[in-house]
């Protein structure tokens, strides 16, 4: 998840990026340390030891990367409250951009819509969770992976969402337009995590519908990610939208349903057919926002 932002970090530097101001490339120091430290305390070990969580899909964290994440996480928000800093930011998608009520109301929608999701999997008899269905003890281990994540996981979100959202939405989508162009994002970020799906990480035993499913779930996800950066300019909202994707899966697994089956609500097919349909009516009816990408004359 880390490299799609470090490959878009190298290039930014490689090709002298006019975004790279003083403040970005003081954001990007902090993240580029995060990977290091990360990298290490992952495949080596922790550089001080890993505290343990009471948490039943959380048992420890690396605490020095942890504290590099908070660093991070609230150096952002610091930049965001001065003018000068938030401006420095902009170019970089890294500013918390426009239309702030947009970005609560639409994570807040998004965030209900998968929930409902994962709620349907288990109304529709398509799997049990680990632990007993428990709404209550969903909710607050939910609440309480989304503060964690916010604050110390963050990071692997970003490691994604500013190459995909940033570095290659902001290239592709005038090169080809926006629709065309959200579509290629979306099988190249589908491709991406072809390796996992081969070793069974999401569907097991179905490789090959398991990437085809993947492509699928991803091309939804760019139109959804997309519409909202292009609404906010602003990369956090894919952040944001991409950490309650994942941890509502953690957490439902838990306490509201899981299925390993590609043919079922939750993580499965049905789910993304009704995110499909939400994503075309973003594209739909909202027209404008697409169109206000500048689409290079050939």
């Amino acid at each position: 998840m880390l490299i799609p932002a470090s490959a878009a970090i190298i290039c930014m530097a490689i090709f002298r990026d006019q975004a790279l101001t003083r403040e970005t490339k003081f954001f990007m120091g902090i993240f580029v340390l995060y990977v290091i430290v990360f990298l290490i305390e992952s495949f080596y070990k922790p550089i001080i030891p890993q505290p343990l969580i009471n948490l039943p899909v959380i048992k420890e964290i690396p605490l020095l990367s942890a504290l590099i994440a908070v660093f991070g996480f609230i150096s952002i928000i610091i930049m965001n409250l001065k003018k000068k800093w938030r401006e420095g930011l902009e170019l970089s998608k890294l500013w918390f951009g426009m239309n702030k009520k947009f970005f609560i109301g639409f994570t807040a929608l998004f965030a209900i819509i998968v929930i409902t999701l994962f709620y349907l999997n288990y109304i529709f008899g398509f799997g049990e969770p680990l632990m007993g269905y428990d709404p209550g003890n969903f909710f607050v281990l939910y609440l309480t992976l989304l503060g964690l994540s916010f604050f110390i996981i963050w990071p692997q979100y970003f490691g994604e969402e500013f190459g995909w959202r940033y570095y290659l939405q902001d290239r592709l989508f005038p090169l080809f337009g926006p629709y065309v162009g959200v579509v290629i994002l979306g099988v190249i970020w589908g491709i991406w995590h072809a390796g996992n799906i081969v070793m069974g990480m999401n569907w097991p035993g179905q490789p090959l519908l398991g990437n085809l499913n993947m492509i699928f779930i991803a091309i939804i996800l760019a139109v959804i990610y997309g519409y909202a950066v292009l609404v906010t300019r602003s990369v956090w909202i894919a952040v944001a939208l991409h950490l309650i994707t994942d941890t509502t899966e953690v957490a439902a697994i838990v306490y509201l349903s899981q299925s390993g089956s590609i043919f079922a609500f939750g993580s499965g097919l049905y789910s993304f057919v009704i995110l499909g349909i939400f994503a075309i009516l973003l594209i739909l009816l909202d027209q404008k926002v697409w169109k206000s990408v500048k689409v290079l004359k050939t």
